[in-house]
């Protein structure tokens, strides 16, 4: 009942991670960071093309896992905290062992990336504000907005997405064949990332530095193309696993088709509100990740603002308790994705409180013209 798909990683990223070797080629001399592709394997979500895989719909690959161990090295603006938030015009705080992660102040830039020899950096390189934006400072821990911080080729294809949180967080695609296409009005006349194929999504090695007991909060600004394939608009998981993973997700696993969805754990619960291709926001809330405790008491899922009934499907591996994720390493931004578009990938290291995601959501719904 497994999650991700990334085939496309197999014959370049799997081998040259392994080797140690595959940087992408430099443009900018020494002093910069390198960035690595996210290694990845066939997941086991569905019928590969062969038509022997497993379990899910026919746009999944067969048996195996999903990786990305895409390390992006260590450095940039911020440093490991105590749980403290840093605030507007002070230093950034990657998140520790309490509240959560801080935000770059004021005047921060963008870490120093090799993205590419075909690759070119953004032209303003100054982290946005959250508190402009309307998003709180205490716990974010990722913040991707599609004008900002996307590295192109000259053909205008992603090679690397670098977060505004001050964490000096980057995605990027599995490799050069992989990369999705960014398009200057692609979401509400806003610039958005458009996943225009299965495997073209972005990815980072970790789970931004959120303890795997801890809740967290996923919030998405999204468009489908294609309303009746799987989707996760972000996801973490585990690779190789069967269905170690948390998403947001459009037509999840074995549930009603055409509708919005979200997973956790082996657990798949599907909404009353189908798809469609108008600009959505979508906001998952998980208040505890504590194994053992039941999933529907402490998930919620919105999207423009509504709170959506859950029916779980009974037809997977999960008995509608939280599993363990601590061995979770990786988190993607468009993973199954056969054709949609993101704006905006926001994720909090805390459960946020309901008026604060309904203060957000109102910020995205009026910056991109989504009516609640």
């Amino acid at each position: 009942m497994a999650k991700v798909t990334w085939p496309s990683a197999v014959s370049l990223g799997l081998v040259a991670v392994l080797a140690g070797a595959w940087l992408v080629p430099g443009c900018g001399g020494s002093a910069k960071r390198t960035v690595q592709p996210p290694d990845g394997s066939a997941g086991e979500a569905g019928a590969d093309s062969t038509g022997s895989g497993g379990k899910g719909g026919a746009s999944h690959a067969g048996n195996g896992g999903s990786a990305a161990t895409a390390a992006t090295g260590e450095g940039g603006a911020g440093e490991s905290g105590e749980g403290g938030v840093a605030g507007e015009g002070g230093e950034s705080a990657a998140a520790g062992a309490g509240a959560g992660i801080g935000v770059g102040g004021a005047g921060a830039m963008l870490p120093d990336l090799d993205a590419g020899s075909d690759c070119v950096a953004p032209t303003d390189t100054t982290l946005l504000s959250p508190t402009v934006a309307g998003l709180p400072t205490a716990g974010l821990a990722l913040w991707l907005r599609a004008d900002r911080g996307v590295y192109l080729s000259g053909d205008q294809h992603v090679c690397a997405w670098v977060d505004q949180s001050g964490a000096d967080r980057v995605f990027v695609p599995a490799n050069q064949f992989t990369r999705p296409l960014w398009e200057g009005a692609g979401l509400g006349g806003k610039a958005a990332v458009h996943v225009d194929g299965v495997g073209h999504h972005v990815a980072t090695g970790g789970v931004l530095d959120i303890p795997p007991t801890s809740g967290r909060t996923l919030i998405a600004v999204e468009r489908l193309v294609n309303t009746s394939a799987r989707c996760g608009a972000i996801q973490q998981g585990q690779s190789g696993t069967p269905g170690t993973y948390l998403m947001m997700e459009a037509n999840t696993y074995q549930g009603v088709p055409d509708h919005e969805s979200v997973y956790l754990t082996n657990n798949d619960y599907s909404t009353p509100l189908a798809t469609s291709t108008l600009p959505r926001v979508h906001t998952y809330t998980l208040k505890t990740l504590m194994p053992g405790l039941d999933v529907l008491p402490n998930i919620d899922y919105r999207v423009n603002g509504t709170s959506l009934s859950l029916v779980r499907n009974n037809a997977g591996l999960g008995n509608g308790t939280i599993e363990d994720i601590s061995g979770m390493n990786y988190t993607a931004i468009g993973s199954d994705c056969s054709d949609f578009y993101i704006a905006e990938a926001i994720v909090y290291s805390r459960a946020l409180t309901v008026a604060e995601s309904a203060s957000i959501e109102a910020a995205l719904e009026a910056r991109y013209g989504i009516q609640p």
